[in-house]
């Protein structure tokens, strides 16, 4: 089974045509939101940033030419507000707190599961580079940010059929969500939607092992959140 075959990036967060599913993942810092949140997947429509405020850099902090970028995962609620706001990328210290000011005043247009608003998972990217250049907030998908490269495999690790799913002579996809770091490196991985039977859990096994080639913003290394599909053939294991 090709890499190809295996790693498909999506997106933002992956939209597929399937069922809508809610995240269940752990949270960074005090959690405020009240519903649990979505993924953006199948009938889950992403939110979007409407009305970006730039984020003003600190007095005293000089860039020197290179650009710093701050990435920020977040729940955009039901009626458009940011919420449960966590750092994605390492520490920029008082470029953080800009960033973070920034997009809490920022205006979002939530997401949707079938037409009605719900709170979904979003990632926001703040872009420092120097005082003449606004720091302005940019989020959606990977392939509609200007300057934005998704994240590439480079390598992957077959995922190994599960004796339940040998001997019920089953397979499926298991869809696996995850946040690539600025190294290549999965973090926060988790099952999205799967077929179960021991399936779901060597999905995750092998896809802790994949590594990429980083989301780039201008030529810098960024953190993504991006969804792969891990397929179980059963005439691949006969």
């Amino acid at each position: 089974m090709g890499m190809e075959d295996r790693v498909r990036t999506i997106g933002c967060i992956a939209t597929l045509l399937l069922a809508a599913v809610p995240c269940v993942c752990g949270q960074t810092g005090p959690a405020t939101v009240t519903e649990v949140p979505y993924i953006v997947f199948g009938n889950v429509k992403p939110a979007k940033l409407t009305g970006a405020v730039a984020a003003v850099i600190p007095p005293g902090v000089t860039l020197s030419g290179k650009m710093q970028v701050s990435t920020i995962g977040l729940v955009v609620a039901a009626d458009g507000t940011p919420e449960d706001l966590a750092l994605l990328s390492p520490s920029l210290g008082p470029l953080d707190d800009a960033a973070l000011a920034a997009v809490r005043q920022s205006k979002f247009e939530p997401g949707t599961l079938r037409g009605k608003p719900v709170p979904v998972r979003a990632c926001v990217w703040v872009p420092f580079m120097d005082a003449g250049h606004p720091a302005v907030p940019l989020s959606g998908g990977l392939g509609r940010i200007p300057g934005m490269i998704a994240p590439k495999p480079k390598s992957n690790v077959e995922a190994r059929f599960s004796d339940e799913a040998r001997k019920k002579h089953r397979g499926g996809t298991v869809f696996v969500t995850m946040t690539v770091t600025e190294q290549g490196m999965p973090a926060n991985v988790q099952v999205v939607a799967g077929p179960g039977m021991g399936l779901d859990e060597e999905a995750l096994k092998a896809v802790r092992q994949y590594r990429f080639q980083p989301a780039t913003l201008l030529g810098t290394p960024v953190p993504s959140q991006i969804t792969v599909e891990v397929n179980f053939r059963l005439y691949d294991y006969q």
